[in-house]
Formats: structure tokens, sequence, C-alpha cells
């Protein structure tokens, strides 16, 4: 039969025991199917323990992941541009800023636009945006790089505040999920 070990009121081990097991010195054994190590015992009724309430730390911990993740969230919806998603991952990045030095090339007359850039800029829908010009590759770039600074300036902003609060009230009162670009 299942039962619980009790020991000052707290159930300290959960055995199986069978006929003429008796519980350790000091300790009552109670039939139970659902008593827990940990739980309280009192009055012939098992009751879970208190939950302790969160330590500043912990909150502060808590709300800086919820920011990491609504970052993360925008991040992987891309940039919007005319109804469609320009990536933003680390790579796509890095191709955004070779096209808009080349941009910068071209519209200087240093170097030809290229004709694979002329073709378009493949959106995460898988849709050219066409790029006739240096000066369309140049604006491409410019507002793709732009949002993305906005997300992680606020990002950041969201960040200061957590760490500036100096109670769970004040953390409460920010909202991760408010004020980011394009809402």
């Amino acid at each position: 039969m299942r039962t619980a070990v009790i020991s000052g009121g707290i159930v300290a081990n959960v055995v199986l025991a069978g006929a003429g097991w008796t519980p350790p010195e000091g300790s009552t054994a109670v039939a139970s199917e659902t008593a827990e190590i940990g739980d309280l015992y009192s009055g012939g009724v098992f009751s879970k323990p208190p939950v302790p309430a969160p330590t500043l730390d912990e909150v502060r911990a808590a709300k800086l992941d919820a920011i990491g993740a609504q970052i993360s969230v925008r991040l992987a919806a891309g940039a919007p541009i005319g109804g469609l998603h320009i990536a933003l991952d680390d790579g796509s990045r890095a191709d955004m800023t070779a096209m808009g030095t080349t941009a910068i090339g071209a519209a200087s007359s240093a170097i030809p636009w290229p004709a694979s850039y002329a073709l378009g800029w493949i959106t995460i829908e898988n849709v050219r945006i066409p790029l006739p010009g240096p000066a369309d590759g140049l604006g491409l770039a410019a507002t793709v790089g732009d949002h993305y600074a906005q997300l992680r300036q606020h990002g950041r902003d969201l960040k200061d505040l957590v760490e500036a609060a100096e109670t769970i009230a004040d953390l409460d009162t920010i909202d991760e999920t408010a004020g980011w670009p394009d809402e």
C-alpha cells in the first residue's frame, strides 16, 4: 500500500509498505495515493506547502527573459516592407550590409550596380522586391537596418528599466509587449 511517512507534520518519504512494515522511530505512517514528499500533514489532511513569493532577482530574471523572447519573436518576423518581410537573422543582415555597401559604390559610379541585385531582394514570403538601381538598394538597406536598430534599442530600453527597478512592483509596471516598432 502507498504510504506517506510523516515527520514533524511534513511528508518525509513515500513508500510502498507491505504487511508488517513500520515507520522509522518518531514518524507516523498514513496511507495515501496522492501525498508527495514535502507535503504538509495536519488534522488528517494532506496539503501542499505554501509557495514562497519570488524574490526581486527572480522576478527581474523572468522579466529579462520575457524581453529577450519578445526580441526573438520580432526578429524572426522580419522587417516589414510593403506588406512583406525582410529576414533579420545574422546571415541576412550580413547580406543586406553587403548589398548596401555595393549600392554606395554604385551610386558613386565606382562600380556598376549588379544585375543580381537589380533582380530584387527576396523576402521571407519568397517574393522579390525589385531594386532597379543603387538608390533602391540603399533605401531598402537603410529601412531594414533602421527597423533592426529600433527593435534592439527598444529591447535595450526595456532592459534598462528592468535593471533600474528597485521593487517587484516597479518590475510589474514594465510591459515587455508594448512600444515595439510597427505596432
